[in-house]
């Protein structure tokens, strides 16, 4: 029952990685007093997607989207359309490193890009080969203290809120309508990640709601994130800075403190290390189901290699990541991330008799289960 993960545990990532480097961020800034009503339904095409990704699992427990999408579609077409989402979580896995270092470079901007990119891939390479099961038991040890640090940040900035901020209340609908998008490709969208997880989890049938638990507390938490910082900030501000909730701590002063979010800092890494932890994890599932291998652990160093060089060439400066590779990038992921699952909860519903049929039933779920793994 190696790397066999609970849905508890599963439950736990997926809110680690809606907050990520998210929290910090406000990526729906762009509809201005609005921006909290962009979050609630960039959240609602979020929910949308993890419906379908928990569908498909539950349609075929324990076998991977990606034998899904060839079953379905075809051995050709479904190796296709797996090969462009895998190249997307790619990208993403590369853009939450760059998330990191931004932030870490927001706090330490003396300390070299580089050395940070190598420490951070190192990290993740020794956590991975550690396996899937101590990524799961990382997620559920730091969850009570991260909790209790979300808690802690939206009390401290409250004396610092004008509400007024949010007024008037549902204008500029194209403003909100693309904040909207944006919104949801991050980070609601890159829940699709976890369709490359689910086959590993023993109790999904059962335990299912819980990750639908934790899915509503992350987005409630983005959305009062949301408010809180337009109500200290203002619309303006919001925008203009890459990271305003960090800007928001800041401005935070408990008598004789400052610099109070440093006390944060904890909660801000380990949220988005683990956000990339699991995408880094996705892109090695995805290389072993894509092409048919018996264990990933011989391709957890090389793709965390690639990943560093690639960040290294792609990554210019913190300037050029903010503003242009975090703002185009949506671009290519959302459609994607969108309508890969859907594509293949369509096919897998078209064609369901069919896939069952050429899946050979084991004798029973459990021995069904390990066999796909294998």
């Amino acid at each position: 029952m190696e790397n066999r993960i609970s849905s508890q545990q599963v439950a736990f990532l997926t809110f680690l990685l809606m907050l990520g480097s998210a929290f910090v961020a406000v990526p729906e800034a762009t509809a201005g007093r609005n921006a909290w009503v962009s979050s609630i339904l960039a959240a609602l095409i979020g929910f949308y997607a993890l419906a379908v990704i928990l569908r498909l699992q539950l349609m075929f427990p324990g076998v991977s989207i990606f034998k899904i999408a060839e079953l379905s579609l075809g051995l050709v077409p479904g190796k296709i359309l797996n090969m462009v989402y895998l190249f997307i979580v790619w990208v993403v896995a590369i853009l939450y490193l760059g998330d990191i270092i931004s932030l870490l470079r927001q706090l330490f901007p003396l300390l070299p890009a580089f050395s940070l990119r190598t420490i951070i891939i190192l990290t993740a390479v020794c956590c991975l080969y550690k396996g899937i099961t101590s990524i799961a038991y990382l997620a559920e040890l730091v969850i009570g203290f991260i909790i209790f640090f979300l808690v802690i940040g939206f009390l401290a900035p409250l004396s610092l809120a004008d509400f007024s901020n949010l007024q008037p209340i549902l204008s500029e609908w194209y403003a909100m309508a693309g904040a909207t998008l944006y919104g949801a490709v991050w980070p609601y969208l890159e829940i699709t990640v976890f369709a490359l997880l689910l086959p590993l989890v023993n109790d999904l049938e059962k335990g299912y709601p819980k990750i639908v638990t934790w899915f509503i507390i992350a987005a409630v938490v983005l959305v009062f994130r949301t408010v809180l910082v337009l109500a200290v900030l203002g619309p303006e501000l919001t925008l203009a800075y890459a990271f305003p909730f960090y800007k928001v701590f800041r401005l935070v002063e408990v008598q004789n403190f400052q610099r109070i979010e440093l006390f944060f800092f904890a909660m801000w890494f380990t949220t988005s290390f683990i956000a990339g932890l699991v995408y880094y994890l996705g892109v090695v599932l995805g290389l072993k189901e894509l092409f048919g291998l018996k264990d990933y652990r011989s391709l957890i160093l090389p793709v965390g290699l690639l990943i560093l060089t690639m960040s290294i060439y792609t990554i210019r400066s913190d300037m050029y990541f903010v503003r242009v590779l975090s703002t185009n990038a949506p671009l290519v992921t959302m459609p994607v991330n969108l309508l890969y699952p859907t594509i293949v909860l369509l096919a897998a519903l078209i064609a369901y008799n069919k896939v069952r049929d050429k899946l050979a039933p084991p004798s029973n779920a459990a021995e069904q289960s390990m066999e796909f793994q294998e």
